[in-house]
């Protein structure tokens, strides 16, 4: 198949400069991620130094104490993003959209981090770990699969134009495997552990699975993207004019 071209994604050109990719909304988006973000990381700091824990942070181990203080520098810095990064030059604009997918990660992955705070408070964090682990997995196999079945749908697309032939491959079918894995295995987690009456848990678990699929469902739109700014210069807030090009 032939390589992909920028007018193969000139839909995109039009949600970078005013649509939902843009910079303006880009800001508005990271903001959006702080907020939420800080919420559920908020509440797992809170489970850990409240007075009534069994946690406490000195008992916290090395690997949780990182993470908290990770968490820490990426709130400046997405800080920093939001107030100072505006998206005028072109450089601004791809920290903006790379910062905005990695910030889409984060906040997909911190309800996890509320969610074993929980579980260590209550000490049955041994037994949720291997479901969380399994959960984010699945779900970055998922987006991996539909960011590739993306570009290879649009080569699918390119190649029909040269030979009249269709030939397409179904993605709804696809991700019916892993999600039914899934399913199965939240059953079995549940059922082998006898969970049924850690009520608590079991939703809050539920909640972020179904939070980080549709993250990781939903932010392939931001992918594209970043990858057609940092690719295509005629993307960027300041193309290149055609004197550059010659």
């Amino acid at each position: 198949m032939s390589k992909l071209t920028q007018e193969d994604f000139h839909y995109i050109k039009a949600d970078l400069k005013h649509g939902r990719i843009a910079p303006g909304t880009i800001r508005d988006g990271l903001s959006v991620f702080l907020l939420v973000s800080g919420a559920f990381v908020g509440i797992a700091y809170a489970v850990v130094t409240a007075s009534n824990t069994v946690i406490g942070w000195k008992n916290l181990s090395n690997f949780w104490q990182t993470v908290f203080k990770i968490e820490a520098i990426l709130f400046i810095l997405q800080l920093i993003l939001i107030i100072f990064v505006k998206g005028r030059s072109n450089w601004s604009q791809m920290v903006l959209n790379v910062s905005y997918v990695i910030y889409a990660y984060k906040m997909a992955l911190d309800p996890f981090v509320t969610l074993s705070m929980f579980a260590i408070n209550d000490e049955v964090y041994e037994i949720y770990v291997a479901m969380v682990l399994i959960v984010i997995i699945v779900g970055f196999i998922i987006h991996i699969y539909l960011i590739r079945r993306y570009f290879q749908r649009l080569k699918e697309e390119q190649a029909d134009k040269n030979n009249g032939k269709r030939n397409r491959k179904g993605t709804v079918s696809f991700l019916i495997w892993p999600i039914l894995f899934l399913l199965a295995s939240i059953t079995g987690f549940i059922i082998r552990n006898q969970l049924l009456g850690d009520t608590e848990n079991l939703f809050i678990l539920g909640a972020c699975t179904v939070v980080f699929i549709g993250m990781m469902i939903g932010t392939i739109e931001f992918v594209i993207g970043a990858y057609c700014v940092i690719r295509f210069p005629s993307f960027r807030v300041n193309p290149p004019t055609e004197d550059n090009h010659q």
